[in-house]
């Protein structure tokens, strides 16, 4: 009996590394820097910039200047932003990245963040 569940153990143990692993893999393939070049709507014309880093901070420039930051978490197919300043909410979105084109598809948002969801609307280019 013991022995069972030992295998149990094992095998869950082997489960949660892995699955720990994928999720890293996941973020890991999505940090760095994007470009997004908007020419409309007015409202949010301009070259977006998207920097991803490793510890899980996001900064989110518009014409170079830092206009928002916060968290973001990432699995294989979905990518979650967390911001505490700029519009206060958390939005949820599809990511695919084909070469160096980042997308991301709707899911959730804040109420309070559409301007962020009409950024994101848009494809990223990754520059580093």
């Amino acid at each position: 009996m013991r022995l069972k569940l030992t295998s149990f153990a094992v095998a869950g143990v082997v489960a949660l590394v892995l699955g720990v692993c994928s999720a890293a893999v996941a973020a890991g393939g999505l940090t760095g820097t994007y470009r997004a070049k908007i020419k409309s709507p007015a409202q949010i014309k301009g070259t977006w910039g998207l920097t991803l880093k490793p510890n899980g901070v996001y900064v989110v420039s518009m014409n170079g200047k830092s206009v928002a930051s916060g968290r973001w978490s990432a699995t294989a197919t979905t990518i979650t932003l967390r911001e505490p300043d700029g519009c206060g909410g958390t939005g949820t979105y599809a990511w695919k990245r084909t070469n160096a084109v980042l997308r991301f598809t709707f899911k959730r948002e804040d109420p309070r963040c559409q301007t962020r969801r009409a950024v994101l609307t848009h494809p990223f280019a990754q520059v580093r």
